[in-house]
């Protein structure tokens, strides 16, 4: 029987579309019944449009239909992603723009650091919500969650909640193709023992095909510190996605082994020194650490780190509109997967044969020195009982620590979401690593304006 699948934020144009073709080139999707339900109703025929565009190109029977309804969006629901942000670009711009009147310039600023916590103060309530209204309308229902800032609002879900949920990211995804250009291997022979949080996955060992990926990373990395120029010979098999925003170092066209190396020093460095692999882009990875993302390095510039800014966000958004207009101009619908990893986890569920990939979930012991029941990044295989852990993994020392504390930053952020409390929203704020580094009267006054500025969106703290 074809699975029944709800997306709340049906309306975007950049997850609905990427989605839609995932299921298209998924055989055991490709019948699937979707419920696209968005609180903007004029978001939704576009989308509609795209489905029954790719449905008629395929000659599939992907039924799609699309409401602003939530409860009857739910009915029925095996599976509900949630793919959405509240306040959009006019609560983004507050959450960039005030933490840099403070000294606090973010790469991202979704995720973690004063801008996401003020994401997820908005955020959590409203994931919430929608999983209280499943435990009324399907409450066996896998929630899938795409969102930012993902382990917040999945910890929040399973905090409050019965409802089951996965948090799902494709930054491991991206380093192992990072490795695949480094080792010109398979991704799918690239299996990594990952024990994080989402945008801070970290790697605690690695095989590449029958090889000890670590060993051979290492060697890789002492052959380049010796004689670069060789590594700035060999070519590798693809050139990066202009979405990566890499910078070019060597002469000539064609990229090389030494432009990846040269585009990923924050990983590298670590894992040098600590013999730890973050998973994600060194974008990501910045947030996390605020000794990279300091004045003395232009905010992480020197490192390579990109800021996307409000106006790179909006960039993405225009490009997300003109893909959906490429798709719907498109006589053949794509059998390239879109990298994003929805498709292959219900996949895995409906037939029962998944394989591992990366997972945020709760913490059963997968990460042993983490608290239970917080949100981790790990691998695990979905089946039919569900998504299950494959590793148990401590992750040793000064990153070990370090990802305890964000643990217990993300903590005390879903605390202050579901509380509304002013003092509760303080103490995130000074857990956050990346605002620590602030005199403490500044991040009172940047809590306060914070709260202030995104009122509207803040019911729970009085409006």
């Amino acid at each position: 029987m074809a699975p029944r699948i709800t997306i709340v934020g049906g309306g975007s144009t950049h997850w609905t579309p990427r989605l839609l073709v995932d299921f298209a080139n998924t055989p055991s999707l490709q019948d699937a019944r979707v419920v696209l339900m968005d609180v903007d109703p004029e978001s939704l025929p576009p989308m509609v449009e795209v489905a029954q565009h790719i449905a008629g190109r395929r000659g599939i029977g992907l039924d799609v239909e699309a409401t602003t309804d939530l409860a009857a969006s739910l009915d029925g629901a095996e599976f509900v992603i949630t793919a959405l942000t509240v306040g959009g670009f006019a609560s983004m711009r507050h959450d960039l723009e005030i933490p840099a009147r403070h000294g606090i310039r973010q790469p991202v600023g979704d995720s973690v650091g004063p801008g996401g916590i003020s994401r997820a103060l908005r955020s959590v309530p409203v994931v919430v919500g929608i999983a209280r209204e499943m435990e009324r309308r399907c409450p066996d229902a896998l929630l899938v969650n795409v969102s930012n800032p993902l382990s917040a609002l999945c910890r929040a879900v399973g905090r409050e909640t019965s409802i089951r949920a996965v948090g799902l990211c494709n930054e491991v995804v991206g380093l192992q193709f990072v490795l695949s250009l480094l080792f010109d291997a398979d991704l799918r022979g690239i299996d990594p023992v990952v024990a994080g949080v989402n945008h801070l996955p970290l790697v605690t060992g690695l095989r590449i095909g029958e090889r000890d990926g670590f060993a051979a990373l290492s060697e890789l990395l002492d052959r380049y510190a010796a004689e670069p120029e060789g590594l700035a010979q060999e070519k590798i098999w693809m050139a990066p996605p202009d979405g990566m925003h890499w910078h070019k170092v060597t002469a000539g066209a064609e990229w090389t082994k030494a432009d990846v190396i040269a585009n990923v020093p924050i990983r590298l460095e670590l894992f040098r020194r600590f013999g730890v692999l973050p998973g994600a882009s060194d974008t990501h990875v910045a947030e996390f650490f605020p000794f990279f993302v300091t004045e003395a390095s232009d905010f992480g510039r020197e490192w390579g780190v990109h800021h996307y800014g409000l106006a790179g966000h909006q960039a993405d958004k225009d490009e997300d509109d003109a893909g959906v207009r490429e798709l719907l101009a498109a006589d053949e619908i794509s059998t390239w997967p879109s990298g994003e990893l929805v498709a292959a986890v219900l996949d895995g569920i409906v037939t029962g044969d998944g394989h591992p990939l990366p997972v945020n979930l709760p913490n059963t012991g997968q990460v042993e020195n983490l608290p239970p029941d917080v949100v981790v990044e790990c691998m695990g295989v979905p089946g039919t009982g569900g998504v299950q852990a494959r590793d148990r993994v401590t992750v040793p020392g000064v990153l070990g620590e370090w990802l305890r504390r964000v643990a217990a930053s993300e903590e005390l952020t879903v605390e202050a979401a579901v509380s509304g409390s002013h003092d509760a929203a303080l103490a995130a704020m000074l857990a956050d690593p990346m605002t620590s580094r602030l005199p403490y009267e500044d991040v009172v006054a940047m809590t306060g304006e914070l709260l202030s500025a995104t009122a509207r969106w803040l019911p729970q703290f009085g409006g």
